[in-house]
């Protein structure tokens, strides 16, 4: 290796010779103009080890050399060291093989001893090489952006390919530059195909290929290339044959650096399925809420009825006491009368009551004719000016499940019956309600009517949210999707067979209760009341005058009753020494309430806690319907039988009779 300090410029060189004098005078060319660092070799190996040992500026060489000549030295450079600036310096060169070098790629050659452009040429080619340099590394950085921008491209499509949402981009003239596959799910048509500027408002979405911002409209992308961001709720319908969906709409601008509106995106969601939930939520909300006011009405209902219903019956009782008379047949009459419309009343009033129940369906057993029953009465209205009802009760067994729930099957399922039959011709249309036992031993209950039918088309939806087979504003389209649920959920199934032009037929069928407990009845008690052994003492709390009333005088003429209104009455009696045989306590009373005074007694009087009976109207709080289900205490609903009062009475004062009151009663 030579160097020298003479000059200004550094210069790394390698110079590729095979003779000494040559070299040595090339060298003293290079310490003129330049700071230069050299290494002198003269075969490939030499030449190849040299480059390894680099960086190097530049590689000067001779043209003929004893092992190899300075075109196969420019190509070892370019193996070794690429695009290094390469000089041919040589005496013997042709002009053929100048030129032939040059082509090759050598940067330039000139003749031995004649170095005055030697200096600017290794300058120029310096300069050229840096040049050179800079132009490929930017070009590899434009390559490595390219790369990252395929790969970010890549990544967005995958995403876009994998999010259920539809996501749509359009330029400011309206074409579709992105449409994900969940626009394609949810459109249920490929982006080829979309016409938005065909798609009238009320058909929802939107977007188009070939879409003009004239005449856009109220459509969420338009808006947002105007530069307004949407978030709405919008109708969608697919075609003329499909339902139609909900979808959530979520549509921004797009904007360059300097915020001008490059284009717009929408992503679209299918929220039909969370709305019809939410429908359903607010229904069974507003169900709910329908049920606590069916169960304040009837609680409310049923003092006075009770008071209406004891004295009737104590009247019937009196009557049929006294000798006939003949002006006695119009007031037994009367009486029948007011009994059979009080006791219409009391049917109601425990319709309402059981359609307010808050029971759990696996807790409780139904009898399917009982509830048809309830429905029927309740669509009494509804019924009335369409159809003849007709009744095939055959054998059912009993159901697991709640009979509120039951209840509400089919009083949906009479009421679209009748709603299927025009008013104004009774005779000619009928509405049939059947039981009976299959071949498995479930229960089957069938609603049919002379309607007008549905069409083959309709029937797979039916039990679909939101479609409806009735005009607007009559049906919500949830009815029968919850009456399916309901009847899923105890284990059975709800069938449809329709003609059009002749009926509907809509069968429930559920399977046994796993236990079968006795079977309510509501048969009228036995007609002859219990008469007691022996005479006892009673006593009633009752908010409600007329009821307590009512009530001794049914018991007056074998007991001896005592009635209140207040609780806290009842325990000063007790506390003053009288004793009972029977305590009847309402048990929803303001100030103390019957759970209360039940306390009281436990504690004070834990002897007379067994003798209370409670009376409910059946509007219970949480707390005590938890509380009845604890305490092994009877419960009478109002409004009471009167023999069913006597008998309960006779029995518990079969024991023995208590000792004398210190106050008397």
């Amino acid at each position: 290796m030579a160097g020298s300090t003479d000059g200004s410029k550094p210069l790394r060189a390698i110079v590729v010779e095979d003779e000494d004098d040559d070299a040595l005078l090339l060298l003293r060319e290079l310490k003129r103009s330049f700071d230069a660092r050299c290494l002198h070799v003269s075969t490939p190996e030499a030449l190849r080890a040299a480059l390894a040992d680099g960086p190097w500026d530049i590689v000067i060489s001779d043209w003929a050399l004893p092992t190899f000549n300075g075109l196969e030295a420019f190509r070892i450079v370019r193996e070794v060291a690429g695009d290094l600036p390469f000089i041919i310096v040589s005496g013997t060169i042709t002009e053929e093989a100048a030129v032939e070098a040059l082509k090759a790629g050598v940067h330039d050659f000139m003749v031995k001893g004649r170095f005055a452009r030697l200096a600017p040429a290794i300058e120029r080619e310096l300069r050229e090489a840096e040049t050179r340099r800079e132009k490929r590394l930017a070009e590899l950085d434009l390559e490595r952006q390219r790369a990252e921008t395929e790969r970010s491209e890549r990544l967005l499509r995958s995403v876009l390919q994998a999010v259920p949402d539809g996501v749509v981009v359009v330029d400011t003239a309206g074409r579709v530059v992105v449409w994900s596959a969940g626009a394609d799910a949810i459109f249920k048509m490929p982006r080829a195909d979309i016409e938005l500027a065909d798609w009238p408002r009320h058909y929802g979405i939107y977007l188009t290929d070939r879409m003009t911002l004239a005449g856009g409209g109220d459509q969420a992308l338009v808006k947002a290339l105007s530069g307004t961001e949407i978030d709405r709720e919008e109708r969608f319908l697919r075609n003329a044959q499909v339902k139609e969906a909900w979808l959530s709409v979520s549509a921004r601008p797009l904007r360059a650096s300097d915020g001008t509106i490059t284009g717009a995106v929408g992503v679209f969601r299918d929220v039909t399925h969370e709305r019809a939930t939410q429908e359903q939520i607010m229904i069974s909300d507003r169900m709910a809420s329908v049920g606590m006011l069916a169960a304040g009405v009837a609680h409310e209902i049923n003092n006075p009825l009770g008071a209406a219903l004891l004295n009737l019956e104590l009247l019937d009782e009196m009557l049929r006491r006294e000798p006939a008379r003949r002006d006695d047949a119009d007031l037994r009459e009367t009486t029948a009368d007011a009994r059979s419309a009080v006791a219409r009343v009391r049917e109601i009033v425990g319709d309402l009551r059981i359609f307010s129940r808050h029971e759990d369906p696996t807790a409780v057993q139904a009898d399917v004719r009982s509830a048809l029953e309830s429905s029927l009465r309740m669509a009494f209205n509804e019924v009335r000016h369409r159809a003849r009802v007709q009744k095939d009760y055959q054998p059912a067994p009993i159901v697991d499940g709640s009979e509120a729930r039951l209840g509400q099957v089919f009083l949906n399922l009479i009421v679209n019956a009748a709603q299927a039959i025009p008013e104004g011709n009774i005779d000619a249309n009928t509405i049939r309600v059947a039981t009976r036992t299959d071949a498995a031993g479930r229960a089957v209950v069938e609603v049919s009517d002379t309607g007008s039918g549905i069409s083959a088309e309709s029937l797979p939806n039916l039990f679909t949210p939101f479609f409806t087979t009735k005009p607007p504003g009559i049906g919500t389209g949830l009815g029968l999707p919850i009456c399916q649920r309901i009847v899923v959920q105890m284990g059975g199934e709800i069938q449809v067979e329709s003609v059009v032009g002749k009926g509907t037929t809509f069968r429930v069928v559920l399977p046994p209760a796993r236990a079968v407990g006795p079977q309510r009845s509501r048969e009228e008690a036995p007609s002859r009341a219990p008469v007691s052994q022996r005479r006892g003492r009673i006593l009633v709390v009752d908010d409600e005058p007329m009821l307590g009333s009512a009530i001794r005088r049914v018991l007056a003429s074998q007991h001896d009753v005592v009635t209140t209104t207040r609780a806290v009455d009842a325990l000063e009696r007790l506390r003053a020494g009288a004793t009972f045989d029977v305590i009847f306590s309402d048990l929803m009373m303001p100030q103390v309430t019957g759970m209360e005074l039940y306390a009281r007694i436990r504690e004070e009087f834990p002897d007379h806690a067994p003798r209370v009976v409670f009376l409910t109207g059946g509007a219970f709080t949480q707390s005590a319907r938890d509380f009845l289900a604890r305490v092994p205490n009877p419960t009478l609903e109002k409004p009471i039988d009167r023999n069913g009062l006597l008998a309960l009475v006779s029995e518990r004062v079969k024991a023995p009779s208590l000792p004398p009151s210190k106050t008397g009663t």
